[in-house]
C-alpha cells in the first residue's frame, strides 16, 4: 500500500469508478476499470492530456491508483479529504501530475544513496564501541549482562537473530567454530537499521557511558536525542524503500527542536525537518557527501518546469529550491 501515517492525507481511495454513458456509476461501487475508461473518467473531471498516447503508456506502467497521489493536489477540493468531487482545478495537465511523481521518484533514489552512509557509519560505530566496551566478549550483543533482557526476549530481536541464521557469512562461522553466534561484528552487519537502533537503545549503559560515546561521534551529547534523530532517518529510508508519497511526507509526533539542528514548528512534523537532520547527521560522515547531495537535489528541482508543480512541492515539503 502506498499510504501510510507519514501520508495519511492522500489515504482516500482513488480506483476509479465504474463508467456508464460516461457518467460514474455510483450504485456499482469501485471496480477495475480499462485505460481508456480511466483516459475517460480522468477527462470528465477536467484533466486534459497533451499526449493520449503517452498517458495511456504512464497509466499501465505506473498504475491509476499510485497516480491519484500526485493529481490529488490538483484537485479543486485540495487538501480535503472529505466530501471531495475529484474535479480538476482548470488547465490541469496530466503531463504536470507525471513530472511530480518523477520528482518525487528521483528524491526518494537520492535519500536512499546518502542514507546507506549515514546507516553503515551508524553500524559501524556502535560495533566499534560497545564491542571494545565489552572487549572480551564477542557476543556481547545475545547477552543479558550487555543487553537488556526484555529486548533480547522480544519477537522482533528473535526474529532478527533467527534471520542470521540464512546469511552464509553466519552459518559457516558457526560451523567453522562450533558456536551458536557469530562475533558482533559480523552479525550486526546483518542486522536492518530499525533492530540496530532498538539495540542501541536497550544497551545496559547505566551511566550512559557506551551511547554518549557512540552519539558524540555525531556531535551529540544527547544519546536520547541521537536515537530520535536516527529514527526519524530510518522512517524517511523505509518511505523511500517502499515506493512511499514523499513529497507530502508528514512526521508522526515530532522531531526534537535543539541543538544542533534547530527547527521551526512547521519542519518538526514535514519533510524539510527530517530533510536538516539527514544533512546533519550526512555532515558528520562526509561533508563532501553533503554537498553531493545538495547538487543531486538541485538537479531534481531544476527538472521541475512548471511553477504549479514547483509550489506544490515547496507548500508540502517545506523544503526551498534556493536553499537546499
Amino acid at each position: 500500500m502506498l499510504f501510510s501515517p507519514y501520508t495519511c492525507r492522500f489515504a482516500d481511495i482513488f480506483v476509479p469508478l465504474s463508467l456508464k454513458n460516461g457518467i460514474m456509476d455510483k450504485e456499482k461501487g469501485k471496480f477495475a476499470t480499462t485505460i481508456d475508461e480511466q483516459i475517460e473518467l480522468l477527462s470528465s473531471r477536467g484533466m486534459t492530456f497533451g499526449n493520449e498516447e503517452k498517458a495511456r503508456e504512464n497509466l499501465l506502467d505506473i498504475g491509476y491508483y499510485r497516480l491519484g497521489f500526485y493529481w490529488f493536489p490538483f484537485e479543486v477540493t485540495f487538501p480535503r479529504t472529505e466530501k471531495r468531487d475529484h474535479n480538476f482545478k482548470k488547465g490541469t495537465l496530466f503531463e504536470n501530475v507525471i513530472q511530480l511523481y518523477y520528482f518525487d521518484f528521483d528524491v526518494r533514489n537520492i535519500f536512499l544513496r546518502y542514507i546507506s552512509r549515514i546507516e553503515i557509519n551508524f553500524r559501524t560505530k556502535l560495533i566499534y564501541e560497545v564491542s571494545n566496551f565489552w572487549k572480551d566478549n564477542p557476543f556481547w550483543y545475545v547477552d543479558s549482562k550487555c543487553v537488556k533482557q526484555d529486548f533480547l526476549d522480544s519477537d522482533e530481536y528473535q526474529g532478527a537473530l533467527e534471520d542470521l541464521d540464512r546469511e552464509m557469512v553466519i552459518t559457516r562461522d558457526q560451523k567453522r567454530y562450533k558456536r551458536d553466534y557469530a562475533p558482533a561484528w559480523k552479525s550486526i552487519e546483518f542486522m536492518s537499521l530499525g533492530i540496530i537502533i532498538q539495540l542501541f537503545n536497550n544497551l545496559k549503559d547505566k551511566d550512559g557511558i557506551i551511547r554518549s560515546r557512540i552519539s558524540k561521534h555525531f556531535g551529540i551529547g544527547s544519546p536520547n536525542q541521537f536515537s530520535d534523530y536516527m529514527d526519524a532517518i530510518r522512517r524517511l529510508r523505509n518511505s523511500c524503500a517502499h515506493g512511499k508519497v514523499i513529497f507530502d511526507y508528514k512526521v508522526p509526533g515530532a522531531l526534537p527542536n535543539a541543538t544542533p539542528v534547530k527547527l521551526n514548528p512547521s519542519q518538526t512534523t514535514n519533510l524539510s525537518g527530517t530533510y536538516e537532520v539527514f544533512k546533519y547527521l550526512l555532515g558528520q560522515v562526509s561533508n563532501n557527501r553533503v554537498a553531493d547531495l545538495r547538487d543531486d537535489m538541485k538537479r531534481a528541482f531544476d527538472r521541475i518546469e512548471n511553477e504549479t508543480i514547483l509550489n506544490i512541492i515547496t507548500q508540502n515539503t517545506g523544503i526551498d529550491a534556493k536553499n537546499l
